[in-house]
């Protein structure tokens, strides 16, 4: 006798939506004027949203700048889907990518690598498909090369004023 679980399909999530939870602004951090070169690098008018790398040794603040940057990105409306990984190793990003797919889109909990890569395929842009401004920040990433194959995809911003333009990741 064979058994055979079947969960009842999920809703999709309506927007926004936060997977994941953002640090919590440390007491001593100070705006910086690195803060506003990350908003214009990321925020810089074209229609591309690139790939943004935050390097330094450890203590240095980059977990705190890129927190700051999600946290007015979310507060201010401008991402529809905010995901926050600590990414310290490759399972943690598929585990993340995976709980994205089961909030964002309803995947199945029981399928980790199924979920995950439903949800990288889900924030691959779409012709003629409503664009969902979203933001991926994989905190605490050690080795980049580790991630072969679940970098974000190329995103696309929608503007008012021009056509939107694809980005290439890393």
């Amino acid at each position: 006798m064979t058994v055979v679980h079947q969960a009842a399909p999920r809703e999709r999530a309506s927007w926004p939506r936060q997977v994941g939870v953002i640090p919590t602004r440390a007491q001593s951090f100070q705006h910086r004027a690195e803060v506003e070169q990350l908003r214009a690098v990321v925020d810089g008018g074209g229609t591309a949203v690139l790939c943004q790398v935050l390097t330094g040794t450890g203590g240095v603040g980059k977990t705190q700048l890129a927190a700051d940057y999600a946290r007015a990105a979310w507060g201010s409306g401008g991402v529809d889907v905010l995901v926050w990984i600590t990414a310290s190793t490759r399972s943690a990003v598929v585990f993340g990518y995976a709980q994205a797919g089961v909030e964002v889109l309803g995947a199945d909990p029981g399928g980790r690598e199924q979920a995950a890569r439903l949800f990288l395929a889900w924030l691959e842009p779409k012709p003629g498909a409503r664009p969902c401004r979203w933001l991926v920040v994989l905190d605490d990433l050690a080795d980049p090369a580790g991630l072969r194959g679940l970098w974000p995809p190329p995103a696309l911003r929608a503007e008012p004023s021009s056509p939107p333009a694809a980005g290439t990741p890393p």
